[in-house]
């Protein structure tokens, strides 16, 4: 899984062995350690909320998707998903970057993606 944030938002991409553990699990996270027991946790999870939404506790950030939401999608041929409220969240089944050697493709969503030449560089 993939984080990337930009002035006020948050943009998750997963490959399908994240959302494959999303659905058997109900969560995925990652975790970037900056040494002296600093570390930065971010998580995506299916919950009972009312709509996408995020949460910052403890070093954590945490992303949760509405139940019926999170199923439609991980189910379907849907690239992303999207709350543009005071935070900014998006999302996404992640796309091979243009550089990706043709093996690594496997765990992306290369067949959902555009035409090569309108892909843009996701990594």
């Amino acid at each position: 899984m993939k984080l990337r944030c930009t002035h006020n938002s948050l943009r998750l991409r997963l490959r399908k062995s994240d959302i494959a553990q999303l659905q058997s699990e109900g969560f995925v996270q990652e975790r970037v350690t900056f040494g002296a027991g600093q570390t930065l946790t971010y998580r995506l999870q299916i919950a009972a909320v009312p709509a996408l939404s995020a949460l910052f506790e403890n070093g954590c950030i945490c992303v949760q998707i509405p139940t019926p939401e999170a199923q439609r999608w991980m189910d379907s041929e849907q690239v992303g998903l999207e709350n543009d409220q005071l935070l900014h969240i998006l999302v996404e089944k992640d796309f091979p970057c243009r550089h990706t050697e043709e093996s690594d493709r496997e765990d992306t969503f290369y067949e959902l993606a555009p035409e090569e030449e309108e892909t843009p560089d996701n990594c």
